[in-house]
């Protein structure tokens, strides 16, 4: 048989649940309409700024990147005028030690 609700047994659960319903001062804690669209107008603006943040480090990126490429393209006409040097100085090595020889024989020795 099922059990029969008393109106006093009504009351106790109308009145737990009154009692746990939120009042205007739990409300009054609780963000706005016009908060929240603040706070969407404050994202927004970030959003742009970090937009623009991009593109600048994409330009200073690029202009990196095209200064490096100046850069080692110099390195490498240096490497090449440069790249004979041993032989020039086993040449001047080898040109000493006869001019040494030259004088010695000349009688310019040193």
């Amino acid at each position: 048989m099922p059990k029969k609700i008393t109106i006093e047994n009504l009351a106790a659960m109308v009145k737990r649940g009154f009692d746990q319903t939120a009042t205007k001062d739990d409300l009054k804690e609780l963000a706005t309409k016009a908060e929240f669209i603040h706070l969407e107008q404050k994202v927004d603006g970030l959003e742009q700024k970090v937009d623009g943040l991009e593109q600048k480090v994409d330009g200073l990126e690029q202009k990196m990147e095209d200064g490096f490429r100046g850069v080692n393209r110099r390195i490498d006409l240096l490497r090449e005028d440069i790249s004979d040097l041993p032989d020039i100085r086993e040449e001047l090595t080898d040109l000493g030690k006869r001019m040494d020889r030259v004088e010695h024989k000349v009688g310019l020795t040193r």
